[in-house]
C-alpha cells in the first residue's frame, strides 16, 4: 500500500512468542523499517526506589530494542500516582536516562499524554525536553493529545524540528467525555472524524519536520473491521496529510451533472411511466446504447439497460452518479496515489467517453468542465422537449454504506475532493439507530448524505441491497415553488408518502405556521422545518421497488438542514408501507 515503517507496541510483542530478532527479519522482508518501540510508562519524577526500577525497565527495552532493529522508543508522560511533579526534576531525569541510550545509539522521545498527572501538554513536554538539552532525548507529537484538549498549535512552531522525533497522528468524533476512554476507543483515521487535523498538520511543517508520520488508532470498531478496507483508509489518511505540491490537489466539485439508473430491458416501460409521473421528459436516446435521457429542468436521468446482467444492478436501481469537476486528468492522478479504482469498459466491454471510478461500491463518472459538459451528451440523438413550468436542481443524494464502511466512505469523498464534513447526526429509526453524515462542497453545489446502521431491522439497513455494496437510497430535487409541483406531480399520478395527521398537530404548536399554510403542507403531505436562518419543506415519494425514493424540497432564507428532526416521521410512514400497513 505505500507505507514505509511499523510501530511495534509492547503489548503486541509481549504476547507473541517469536523472538525480537525473528520478529526484525519478518520487519525486514516486508520492506519495512520499525519507527518505534512504545510505549515505556511511568517513568519521570519517581520516587526510589521505583526510580531506580524505572532505569532499570530502560536498559532492558534498550537491549530488546537493539535486538529489534528499533532506534527510538516513547516515553509517555507519568500517570502514577506516586509520581512527584516538577519540570526540572524530570528534565534531571531524562539527562541521566539519555546518557544510557547514547550509550546504545537509541533515541528517547517524550510523549505528553492528555490524562497525565503532572504533564498533559505538548507545551510543558518541550519544556522539560528543552531542559534536559541532550542530543538523544527529543519530543512526540501526538494530534490527538493536543486536539483533544484543544492546545494551542502556534506553539508547535517554537520547536526545532530536529527535537521532534516522530508524530503520531489519530482523529475522532467530537465527544465530551473521559480523555483516557476517548483515546482508547473513538480513535480514527485523519479525515474521518471532527478534530482539526490539517491544521495541526500545518503547523508541523511550518517547523521544516520531514520524518515519520505515524497513525496511532484506537478504535472498537476498527478492531473487527476488514483489515484491508482499515489498510486502504490509513494510507489514503495519509495521502491527504502531504505537504502541498508533493501530490496533485484535491479535485473542486462544479455540480451534480446526472443521476443514472440500472434496469432490465423488459421494465422499461414501467420505468418511463415512473419518470413521466414525476414530471420528467424524455429528451434523447443513445446512439449506440439500449440508454435513454430524462430531464426536467437541470436534473438529468438516464435510464441504462446496457448492464442489467450486473449482479449488483439488475433490478431498477440508481447506481451511479456523473459530477463536473475541474480537471478529471488531475482527478485521475489522484485517484492512482488514493488506490481508488478507475473502471474500464463498463457498458458490456465497450468504449465510452467518461472515466467511471469506483470505491466501496460507489460508482462516480468524471466530466471535465473544461468541455462545457457537452462531451458526453454527443453520444445521444436528442428529441424534441416539452415546455416545463418549473424548475428543478438536485439538492443532495443520500447513499447507504454497510456500517463498517461508513467512515471510509467519508474518507473517501474527503480525500478525492475539494469538500468537507458539515455534520454528523444519529437519526432515530424505530428498529435502531442510523448514523447520518454529511458531505458538502464549498458552494453546496454538491451534498451528500451517507447513511449506515448496524441493526438490518432499520430502514437504512432493509433498503440496502447487499452487504458491503453502498447504494443510492434518495434523491432529493428541489424546487423554488412546491406547492406547484406537488400539484404537478399528483395531477401526473405519481403516490407521495402519507403523514399522520399527528405530525401536522405537534408543527401546529411547535411553529405557529399561519392556518392556511398548515392547511396545504397537510393536504399534499409536505413535511416542515425551520433552523436559525430560514424554513423548509419537504414531501417524499412511496418506496420505489422497496429499495429508494425521490424527495422534493425547497429551501428558504438560508435554511442549510436537511430536516432531520422530521426523519423519524418519514422513517415510520415508509416502513408500514414496507409491512404492507397503511394506517
Amino acid at each position: 500500500m505505500g507505507f514505509e515503517g511499523v510501530e511495534i507496541f509492547e503489548n503486541d510483542f509481549l504476547v507473541h512468542d517469536l523472538k525480537p530478532k525473528e520478529i526484525k527479519k519478518i520487519v525486514s522482508d516486508y520492506g519495512l523499517q520499525i519507527s518505534l518501540f512504545q510505549p515505556f510508562r511511568d517513568f519521570e519524577g519517581m520516587p526510589e526506589p521505583y526510580r531506580s526500577r524505572a532505569f532499570d525497565r530502560a536498559k532492558k527495552k534498550f537491549d530488546i530494542m537493539n535486538e529489534l532493529g528499533a532506534k527510538t522508543i516513547l516515553v509517555c508522560s507519568n500517570t502514577s500516582n506516586l509520581a512527584v511533579g516538577g519540570i526540572d526534576r524530570a528534565a534531571d531525569d531524562f539527562n541521566e536516562l539519555g546518557e544510557i541510550a547514547k550509550n546504545q545509539n537509541i533515541f528517547i522521545g517524550y510523549e505528553a499524554l492528555a490524562w497525565g498527572k503532572y504533564i498533559s501538554d505538548h507545551r510543558d513536554a518541550w519544556e522539560i525536553v528543552r531542559r534536559t538539552n541532550h542530543n538523544n532525548v527529543g519530543i512526540i507529537l501526538d494530534s490527538f493529545h493536543t486536539l483533544s484538549r484543544d492546545v494551542n498549535l502556534d506553539s508547535i512552531a517554537s520547536i526545532p524540528k530536529e527535537k521532534i522525533f516522530i508524530v503520531q497522528i489519530a482523529d475522532a468524533p467530537k465527544y465530551n467525555m473521559d480523555l483516557l476512554f476517548w483515546s482508547r476507543h473513538f480513535r480514527n483515521m485523519p479525515g474521518q472524524g471532527d478534530l482539526n487535523v490539517l491544521g495541526f498538520m500545518q503547523n508541523l511543517y511550518n517547523t521544516g519536520y520531514d520524518n515519520w508520520i505515524s497513525l496511532e488508532i484506537f478504535n472498537d470498531q476498527f478492531r473487527k473491521d476488514n483489515r484491508d478496507v482499515i489498510a486502504k483508509d490509513g494510507y489514503r489518511s495519509l495521502i491527504n496529510l502531504t505537504k502541498k505540491n508533493e501530490i496533485v490537489e484535491r479535485t473542486k466539485i462544479e455540480k451534480i451533472e446526472f443521476l443514472e439508473f440500472s434496469v432490465k430491458k423488459e421494465d422499461l416501460d414501467i420505468i418511463q411511466a415512473l419518470f413521466n409521473s414525476l414530471g420528467f421528459v424524455k429528451v434523447g436516446h443513445h446512439k449506440t446504447k439500449n440508454i435513454i435521457l430524462y430531464v426536467f429542468g437541470n436534473v438529468k436521468f438516464i435510464i441504462n439497460a446496457e448492464i442489467a446482467s450486473n449482479e449488483k444492478n439488475g433490478k431498477f436501481n440508481p447506481y451511479a452518479f456523473g459530477l463536473v469537476v475541474d480537471n478529471v486528468q488531475s482527478t485521475l492522478k489522484r485517484c492512482e496515489a488514493l488506490k481508488v479504482k478507475n473502471v474500464k469498459n463498463y457498458y458490456l466491454n465497450n468504449e465510452f467517453k467518461m472515466n467511471l471510478i469506483e470505491d466501496n461500491g460507489q460508482y462516480i463518472f468524471l466530466i471535465d468542465n473544461n468541455n462545457n459538459n457537452k462531451n458526453w451528451q454527443s453520444d445521444f440523438n436528442f428529441i424534441d422537449q416539452k415546455n416545463q413550468n418549473l424548475n428543478l436542481e438536485f439538492d443532495h443524494i443520500a447513499i447507504s454504506v454497510e456500517h463498517s464502511t461508513l467512515l471510509s466512505s467519508v474518507l473517501f469523498y474527503k480525500s478525492l475532493f475539494e469538500c468537507k464534513k458539515t455534520s454528523n447526526t444519529d437519526i432515530i429509526d424505530p428498529s435502531g439507530i442510523t448514523k447520518s453524515h454529511v458531505i458538502e462542497n464549498k458552494s453546496k453545489t454538491f451534498k451528500i448524505v451517507i447513511n449506515s446502521a448496524e441493526n438490518d431491522e432499520t430502514l437504512t439497513g432493509q433498503l440496502r441491497p447487499k452487504k458491503y455494496i453502498s447504494n443510492i437510497q434518495h434523491i432529493a430535487l428541489r424546487t423554488d415553488d412546491i406547492f406547484e409541483l406537488s400539484k404537478q406531480i399528483q395531477d401526473l399520478g405519481l403516490e407521495t408518502l402519507k403523514i399522520s395527521d399527528n405530525y401536522y398537530d405537534d408543527i401546529d404548536a411547535k411553529f405557529g405556521l399561519e392556518t392556511s399554510i398548515l392547511e396545504k403542507i397537510k393536504k399534499n403531505n409536505i413535511l416542515y422545518d425551520e433552523d436559525n436562518e430560514g424554513y423548509f419543506f419537504q414531501i417524499y415519494t412511496t418506496l420505489i421497488n422497496n429499495s429508494f425514493f425521490f424527495e422534493f424540497v425547497q429551501r428558504n432564507h438560508g435554511y442549510e438542514g436537511y430536516g432531520a428532526n422530521n426523519a423519524i416521521f418519514r422513517i415510520s410512514a415508509q416502513k408500514k408501507l414496507i409491512h404492507g400497513s397503511r394506517t
